[in-house]
């Protein structure tokens, strides 16, 4: 090294850049891997912000997981501009006068509302005013003493005694009406035994105990059984059907529960299978439907290819309202929140040119729907460039489904048969989930089938505008309303 006070040699000078530049490379290399961890970082935000921010409108948690915090309920079908209240003309369900009332009660003044003479012996003047009130009778119990008699052969002497009817099993039973109530209550509104008991005492004077309840709804379930099986083979040739699954607790337990459903046809299904495609398996009814299948993307769903697919777009809409939400760049990049506009106006769309009377969008509609669905994944996917390894950010494996899929995304608008979203399979599984809130879940497998076989089966019958009770009633007596395999 040179002398203090003197230029340094050119051999210095080289070995001082050298030393320089080797230190700045360092610098550099320190400086990509603080920018790739704090890059790893922010992503790592990014995804714990999302999660503790998740809710019933930037994901698919359902709505009675939000809690205190729950959103005010939103709708994509926009203002009508007609005010509140049924419109004029429109038929509606005010209680009307009968012609033949049950009974009728007559009612004749005292005295003259002028000036207090009495009325004895007056005569009629006109014709008298009618109120009719619709009210519930006093319950009584009926009790029906069924004889069976016996009557000796005049040809061999053989004596032949009635047979009883099918629900009188012993000297002294509650009736079919009794079990049907018993098992409305429980399947259709998560009544727990003991109070159904306490409602059958209250209201009938029936006293049973909790097991006459429990065994009511099983035999209600095994009467049930040849009706529910048509229901599965009507949604199995139906030509639009709904699935869907969520998590119930059986046992303490997590067990899938899966549903299948039309708008006029409810069916459940719960086993010891896990999520996937076994348990759709033994459901029964995807491996042999041919329709169009509407579902949340589910990967399982895809194992059926006998039929043809379509996405719910609620779910997507929920999906890219989470990633505007907690994803930097797709919030300005700005593709997460055009997507939930474009399919807000396919939504619409549909609804303007359907009641039109088409079967479909126009094919520039169409044309221009996929045209400007196909520039936002772009869009998307340029803005989401792969990572080299491990898992994908939600918003490119997002971008990735709706590439790959845009048909089944879109289908609602290519076929209006075809519904925008999975909410008919979604609500029948809504108070399934209700229940398991309140109750804390199924004690055993036995008993989850049970309710859900009742369940179903009242689903269905209410969609087809039938009286629950009363259809469960007349499937004790041997005729079970079923449905036509041509849904």
């Amino acid at each position: 090294m040179s002398i203090e006070g003197e230029r340094p040699s050119y051999g210095e000078l080289v070995v001082l850049v050298g030393a320089l530049t080797a230190r700045l490379d360092a610098l550099e290399a320190e400086n990509a891997q603080l920018k790739a961890a704090n890059a790893a970082l922010r992503e790592e935000n990014a995804e714990l912000r999302r999660q503790v921010g998740r809710n019933s409108r930037n994901s698919s948690q359902p709505p009675s997981a939000d809690g205190l915090a729950k959103p005010p309920p939103r709708s994509m079908r926009g203002r009508s501009g007609r005010g509140p209240g049924k419109r004029p003309g429109a038929s509606g369900t005010a209680l009307m006068q009968v012609a033949n009332p049950t009974r009728r009660v007559s009612h004749v003044p005292d005295a003259c509302g002028g000036c207090g003479s009495a009325l004895a012996g007056a005569s009629p003047a006109g014709q008298p005013v009618i109120r009719q009130v619709f009210d519930i009778p006093e319950i009584r119990v009926e009790v029906t003493a069924h004889e069976l008699h016996a009557l000796a052969c005049a040809g061999c002497g053989s004596v032949t005694r009635a047979q009883a009817p099918a629900f009188a099993t012993a000297p002294a039973v509650y009736g079919p009406r009794v079990s049907a109530v018993a098992a409305y209550l429980s399947a259709r509104h998560h009544i727990p035994v003991g109070r159904i008991g306490e409602i059958l005492a209250d209201l009938a004077g029936i006293e049973v105990s909790t097991g006459w309840i429990s065994d009511a709804v099983r035999r209600m379930a095994e009467v049930l059984a040849p009706a529910n099986a048509r229901i599965r083979d009507a949604i199995a040739a139906a030509p639009v059907a709904h699935f869907d699954e969520s998590v119930t607790r059986v046992g303490g337990k997590n067990h899938w529960l899966h549903v299948a459903a039309t708008t006029t046809l409810t069916a459940y299904h719960i086993d010891v299978h896990g999520r996937g495609t076994d348990s759709i398996v033994a459901f029964g009814i995807l491996p042999r439907f041919a329709g169009v299948a509407v579902h949340d993307a589910y990967r399982s769903y895809q194992a059926f290819d006998g039929c043809a697919h379509a996405l719910c777009n609620a779910h997507i809409i929920r999906e890219a309202a989470g990633i505007g939400e907690f994803d930097a760049t797709a919030r300005s990049e700005g593709w997460a929140g055009a997507l939930v506009n474009l399919l807000g106006d396919g939504y619409r769309w549909v609804a303007a040119w359907r009641e039109k009377g088409h079967r479909q969008l126009p094919d520039f509609k169409l044309d221009d729907l996929r045209r400007r669905f196909d520039d936002l994944v772009e869009r998307a996917l340029a803005a989401h460039p792969p990572r080299g390894t491990g898992k994908q950010s939600p918003a490119r494996n997002l971008a990735l489904r709706l590439r790959d899929r845009r048909d089944e995304v879109l289908r609602f608008a290519a076929d209006f048969t075809v519904a925008y979203s999975n909410n008919v399979a979604e609500q029948a599984i809504r108070m399934i989930k209700t229940k398991i809130k309140v109750s804390g879940g199924f004690r055993t497998l036995r008993g989850a089938q049970i309710f859900l076989a009742v369940r179903g089966y009242i689903s269905t019958v209410r969609k087809n505008g039938l009286r629950a009770a009363h259809a469960l009633h007349n499937a004790l007596l041997g005729d079970p309303w079923t449905p036509a395999l041509t849904q």
